[in-house]
C-alpha cells in the first residue's frame, strides 16, 4: 500500500478519488497587554467603533455583539478603494471576537480575536485564516494584511494599557 499523500491525505470527493486539501493562508498578531483582559477587550471593540465609524447593524448585545456589522473603506494602489464589511459572527466578551469580512478579493476571510489572562497582564492573539483566489489576484490584498493587524494590535496594546493605568 503506497504512503499517504498530506496534500491529499484524508480527502477525497463523493466518488472516493483523492482531491487537494485548500490552502489557506494566516497571519497571527500577539501582543502581551499591561491590562486585564476586559480592559483589552473593551478597548479592542472601542478602536473598532472609531475606525469604522461604528457598527451600521447592532449586534446582540448592542453594540457590538452577535450580528454586528461594521463597514468601512480602505485604499489600496491595485484595487483602488476596497468596499468592506466585517460581520461579528461569535461575540464572547472579555474573552474571544470573531468576525467575517467580506468584499476583500479573497474567497474567505475569518478573523479571531482572542485574550487570555496572564495575572495582572493578559495575552492578546488576533489571528486570520484567509482562503486567496486562485488566480493571484489576492496577493496585493494579504500583503496588507500583516502590517494591518500588527498596526491595529500596537494601538490596542497602547490604548488599553493607557486606559489600565488611567483607572
Amino acid at each position: 500500500m503506497p504512503a499517504p499523500d498530506p496534500a491529499t491525505d484524508g480527502a477525497a470527493d463523493l466518488g472516493g478519488a483523492p482531491r487537494e486539501r485548500k490552502q489557506y493562508t494566516t497571519f497571527v498578531a500577539e501582543r502581551e497587554i499591561a491590562a486585564p483582559r476586559s480592559v483589552a477587550f473593551a478597548a479592542t471593540c472601542d478602536l473598532i467603533a472609531e475606525a469604522t465609524g461604528g457598527p451600521v447593524v447592532a449586534g446582540d448585545p448592542e453594540p457590538h455583539g452577535l450580528g454586528a456589522r461594521f463597514e468601512f473603506s480602505v485604499g489600496d494602489p491595485t484595487y483602488g478603494r476596497l468596499n468592506l464589511s466585517e460581520e461579528v459572527i461569535s461575540f464572547e466578551p472579555p474573552w474571544r471576537r470573531v468576525y467575517e469580512l467580506s468584499g476583500a478579493p479573497v474567497a474567505l476571510y475569518q478573523g479571531t480575536t482572542a485574550f487570555t489572562d496572564r495575572g495582572e497582564t493578559c495575552l492578546m492573539a488576533w489571528s486570520v485564516v484567509v482562503d486567496p483566489l486562485p488566480d493571484n489576484t489576492s496577493n496585493d490584498f494579504l500583503a496588507l494584511v500583516q502590517p494591518f493587524l500588527d498596526n491595529f494590535a500596537d494601538q490596542v496594546r497602547t490604548r488599553a494599557e493607557v486606559n489600565h493605568s488611567t483607572n
